[in-house]
This record gives C-alpha cells, sequence and structure tokens, in this order.
C-alpha cells in the first residue's frame, strides 16, 4: 500500500470514522475472506443463489467446498461468458445472462469490473468514461417458479445497490421463507442507504437472525 493510500485510509478511519472503511479493515483483520464468506452447514444437494456472479470466484469457491448446485446470475454478457467457459462442464453449476430484482426489463448498467452497477448509472452521470451495456432484468418472484426452485439454501447478493430493490421484494411476497441462509453486502451510494438498510434489516428479523455483521461489507442471516 502507498504512503498516499496509507494517509488516506488512515483519515478515513481515524477522523471521517467512515463505518465502511473501519469495517472493511476488522473484515480483514478477522480473515472474513477464509472464516465466514464460505462457512455454512451446506451439502452436496444444497442450493446456492449467487446474484451478481461476476467472474465466477464466490460460485467457484462455494463449489469447491460443498460440491453444491450453483444458480449463477450475471446480467453482462462479458463477465456471463467468462463464467460459462469457467464452468464448462460443470453440472451442477449454471450460468444466466440476466440479473434478478424486484421487476423484468432491459436497463443500462455501467460496466465496470466487480462495481458494475445499475444504480450509479440512474443516480449519477459524472462518470462519462464508463463504458454502458444494456442488460436483461428479471423478476426474482417470477424466475423462482420458471426455474422450480422451492428452497434456496443460501441466497448470496452482491449486486451494487440494487439489493436495496430486490429485499424488500422478497420479503413483502414472502419468498424470504424459502431462503435459509441471506448473505448480502449493502452499499452506500444507494440514495438514504443507511435509513434503508435499517428498514431492511428490522424486517429481516421477523424471519432470520443475524449470524455475523460487517456494515457495509458483508453481513449474513440465518432462518429462525
Amino acid at each position: 500500500m502507498s504512503f498516499l493510500k496509507k494517509i488516506k485510509k488512515f483519515y478515513k478511519i481515524y477522523i471521517a470514522k467512515d463505518e465502511c472503511t473501519i469495517n472493511l479493515a476488522k473484515w480483514f483483520k478477522d480473515g472474513g475472506d477464509k472464516n465466514l464468506r464460505f462457512n455454512y452447514p451446506l451439502t452436496s444437494e444444497s442450493i446456492v443463489f449467487d446474484l451478481g456472479g461476476y467472474k465466477g470466484d464466490f460460485a467457484a469457491s462455494i463449489y469447491d467446498k460443498y460440491k453444491c448446485y450453483v444458480y449463477i446470475f450475471e446480467p453482462i454478457k462479458k463477465y456471463h461468458l467468462d463464467c460459462v467457459k469457467r464452468f464448462q462442464g460443470y453440472k451442477k453449476i449454471k450460468c444466466f445472462n440476466y440479473g434478478l430484482s424486484n421487476e423484468n426489463g432491459r436497463f443500462l448498467i455501467n460496466v465496470d469490473e466487480d462495481r458494475s452497477s445499475l444504480i450509479k448509472n440512474s443516480v449519477s452521470t459524472s462518470n462519462l468514461s464508463a463504458f454502458q451495456e444494456e442488460v436483461l432484468i428479471k423478476s426474482f418472484s417470477e424466475e423462482l417458479k420458471i426455474l422450480k426452485v422451492e428452497y434456496i439454501d443460501l441466497l448470496k447478493i452482491n449486486i451494487e445497490g440494487s439489493e436495496f430493490l430486490i429485499l424488500p421484494d422478497i420479503i413483502s411476497k414472502k419468498i424470504i421463507n424459502k431462503i435459509k441462509y441471506l448473505q448480502v453486502q449493502f452499499h452506500t451510494f444507494f440514495p438514504n442507504s443507511k435509513r434503508l438498510r435499517d428498514q431492511i434489516r428490522e424486517k429481516l428479523t421477523e424471519t432470520h437472525e443475524e449470524e455475523w455483521n460487517y456494515t457495509y461489507v458483508w453481513e449474513s442471516w440465518k432462518k429462525k
């Protein structure tokens, strides 16, 4: 880490007391990627939904550990093809070239590696150099019926702001009752993110209990 980056990190943690930066540092200190993200009581018959599959790193790790069924949803063509090539021959890993949210439609997405976002595209036009792509988004509730999936053992959500759209929909339609474990990353750039996150978390307590939480990094919930 460069000296300038160290200064910026020091400022965010000790001066600005940025919650995300503080929790990210704690996450790495606690070895979250190794000790928490893939530590679930899954089996070879478990079903995992990976929303925001990107290049398939999460899917690969969770499959290698449990040999479970993994459904990868990645709307960006390039990253979807990366997953298709990576998991060619894996019968239990399915790759879908669309995202899941609260509605059906085609939307512009800012393509920016693992920071690609539908929300950033809609709330800011300051990044004029960002590459944009039209992607397909499908309703989570409708797609469950089409895929004939009755129960999800682990739902991982990292969709750069769209968690604030899909989670209220999942909760209001009682689909949350079909999800045993929920792992989600909330993002601060969504308008009123703190208030909305608090509201979602409050609703989640009706069906699930928090297992661990690193605010705006990762948090995990288990069905009661």
